[in-house]
């Protein structure tokens, strides 16, 4: 039930639900992880234009977990670990330039708006969905803040222009029913905007990987991040190759803002956290362009790219697993153990 405190504020006495904790619970993981990143970010950042978009997703992610730490401490529910200042090494030199940086937040805030939007669709109570909203409006102003200053320094990459039909058609003709059965017609303005994005995100993720990997004190996840810079550049050469085909451009990639530096910034644990986040968002971007595609041949590729990144970050959660890395996700009691019964 809802009703009204002394001070005229909403109160609850329903219990959170289990999407409303997965929710707050995976937000607490991914904002603890943002705040390490973008305190490193504030301390190598030179320059000025930069320094207030980095600030502002600092204060969002910090405003964030002081909410999340009051719901759960009215549900008695456990704070849970996330990452710490121990995570995150300020005294590292730079591994990324202020570009990388300022693209990072505007790919990060591009993911927070669509994870708030999920969110916001599956909660119950009214004081949980009103903190998403506010979640959603705040990242809208982030990502609004650091795209025109990607457009303002002209190093924002725009996706491709295509020319307007004379009029709106209906698809009757047998060559269009030939590029969804196997043949071959030019790409769709949504084709043409799953590809584009995708590399655009695979680029971001294989920057991220390159940096990473040189700077990880473990072989065996500079081995890993390693193998994911040659998964990842696959999968953007065949993606790059769709829109060569069509005499369209791709992207900007983000190598070249990723410095020499092999001194970690992060610990092993949040750098494979924040690999395995990029890659679980791009097997949902391939989902989708499965869905959305009309040609069979992409819908063949983006189903060999979502099998192949599936397998790979197989391999990254046991090697988390393996180095006690990954905090559990809260469980539903177990009856039949209270219960005292054998597992069938």
């Amino acid at each position: 039930m809802i009703g009204l405190n002394k001070n005229g504020k909403t109160t609850h006495n329903s219990r959170l639900t289990a999407p409303e904790i997965a929710n707050l619970w995976t937000q607490y993981q991914n904002d603890t992880m943002a705040i390490c990143i973008f305190k490193y970010m504030l301390h190598i950042v030179e320059d000025k234009s930069v320094r207030p978009i980095l600030q502002f997703a600092l204060s969002l992610a910090e405003g964030h977990i002081i909410k999340i730490k009051e719901f759960f401490v009215a549900e008695k529910f456990p704070i849970p670990h996330g990452f710490t200042d121990k995570d995150v090494n300020l005294e590292a030199p730079r591994l990324f330039s202020d570009e990388f940086s300022v693209t990072y937040t505007y790919i990060a805030s591009i993911h927070g708006m669509a994870g708030y939007a999920a969110a916001l669709s599956c909660n119950m109570r009214r004081d949980i969905r009103d903190y998403f909203v506010q979640c959603q409006n705040e990242t809208m102003d982030l990502f609004n803040d650091s795209l025109d200053l990607l457009l303002e320094k002209g190093i924002a990459s725009r996706p491709p222009f295509i020319n307007p039909p004379t009029s709106y058609e209906f698809v009757e003709s047998k060559s269009f029913l030939q590029g969804i059965l196997g043949g071959e017609r030019p790409l769709n303005c949504i084709e043409i905007s799953n590809i584009y994005w995708d590399i655009k995100k695979g680029q971001l993720d294989r920057a991220l990987c390159i940096g990473f990997s040189q700077v990880s004190k473990s072989q065996e996840v500079k081995d890993f991040l390693w193998r994911g810079v040659k998964v990842i550049s696959k999968h953007v050469e065949i993606l790059e190759s769709l829109l060569s085909k069509e005499q369209l451009p791709s992207p900007k990639s983000e190598e070249s803002e990723i410095t020499s530096s092999t001194v970690s910034p992060f610990s092993d644990r949040l750098m494979m956290y924040q690999k395995m986040v990029i890659g679980s968002t791009q097997l949902g971007l391939y989902g989708t362009a499965i869905g959305t595609s009309q040609r069979y041949d992409l819908g063949v590729n983006f189903s060999r790219l979502l099998l192949e990144l599936t397998d790979f970050l197989k391999d990254g959660y046991k090697l988390m697993i393996k180095n006690n890395w990954v905090e559990q996700v809260p469980l539903a009691d177990d009856r039949a153990k209270l219960s005292g019964q054998k597992k069938d």
